[in-house]
């Protein structure tokens, strides 16, 4: 008999079925952390804040939302716990690393070996993830664990220190099941990512590439699903950047070359000013109040919806059932 597919939530786990509609890729709290002294806009500290935006969102239907920070660059475990209880919402959290920008030179991440990086989050994710999120040198560790491993690399580059972080990230997956997900800086590197963790012995099933819809390469984006991994698009609205025609073309570009399965939407607003709550906009809803209606409009079916919004990320955010 096939084993229920599980998500590991900051509650517990649950059936990956009831995560509903999910907001795949979310910075709902920033407690501080060098990222923010160098750009104060990163500052999302505001458990009231998170918890309006989070219930807008929900005012829609969203359900679950998952927490992209990582390790030692802002995250707060216990801040998701409660937002989750607050809420009602689902909240996945994330373990792992952001790229090398997020901390300093003397960091613990350029000096520990590999295995012990390995342990530290096989520990998040089977044990409880760290209150401090090992800013150290004492762990107090909570009930809560991770539910997603997170790479990182730079543009056009995957630095020394993201090669070594990524083969942790990889050892932690094979050992605990959790699913891998990566930042890629504008939609960059995101192959080459691929083929590092596929060296390391990671399936591109079980990774998810992030932040692709910031380079609107349609051969790219083909190539990459090409392999197996899913696709995280999160730009909508950034009209700095392209405009909301390109995430929408490209969404139906893949899904006419057979690849909805693998197609995950998120917002990645992990900026005060695109947050209603803190005086910005256009706010999280945003996502299931204009995006999702956009795509419908654009000729996605409600069956083609409910794939991206609901089924896809119930596979993805499963923990995996590896052999050892």
């Amino acid at each position: 008999m096939k084993k229920q597919r599980m998500a590991r939530t900051v509650l517990g786990d649950v059936p990956a079925e009831e995560l509903g509609i999910v907001y795949a890729h979310e910075h709902l709290i920033i407690q501080g952390g060098l990222g923010v002294m160098k750009n104060k806009d990163l500052l999302l500290n505001r458990l009231d804040y998170a918890a309006a935006e989070m219930k807008d969102c929900m005012q829609y239907g969203a359900q679950t939302f998952v927490d992209y920070m990582p390790l030692d660059c802002g995250r707060n475990p216990s801040a998701l716990v409660e937002l989750a209880r607050l809420t009602g919402a689902h909240i996945i959290a994330v373990t792992g690393f952001h790229k090398p920008m997020y901390y300093d030179d003397l960091h613990w991440i350029y000096h520990y070996p590999v295995d012990k990086i390995a342990e530290l989050l096989i520990a998040e994710c089977e044990t409880g993830m760290d209150r401090h999120s090992y800013n150290g040198p004492l762990v107090d560790r909570l009930e809560a664990r991770a539910g997603v491993l997170k790479g990182a690399s730079d543009y056009n580059v995957i630095a020394p220190v993201s090669r070594k972080l990524f083969e942790a990230v990889a050892i932690a997956h094979l050992v605990t099941g959790v699913p891998i997900a990566t930042h890629t800086e504008h939609g960059t590197c995101g192959m080459e990512q691929i083929e590092l963790l596929a060296k390391f012995g990671v399936d591109p099933k079980n990774v998810i590439i992030c932040h692709m819809d910031r380079n609107p390469d349609l051969y790219l984006h083909k190539e990459l699903a090409a392999t197996g991994c899913y696709l995280e698009y999160d730009n909508a609205s950034r009209i700095k950047y392209h405009s909301d025609s390109h995430g929408v073309e490209l969404i139906l570009k893949l899904i006419e070359a057979g690849h909805e399965k693998q197609l995950l939407l998120g917002t990645d607003f992990a900026l005060r000013s695109y947050w209603k709550a803190y005086g910005g906009g256009p706010g999280m809803a945003h996502l299931l109040a204009s995006f999702v209606p956009r795509l419908q409009a654009e000729g996605l079916t409600a069956d083609q919806l409910g794939r991206l919004l609901r089924h896809n990320p119930a596979e993805a955010y499963s923990v995996k059932q590896l052999r050892r």
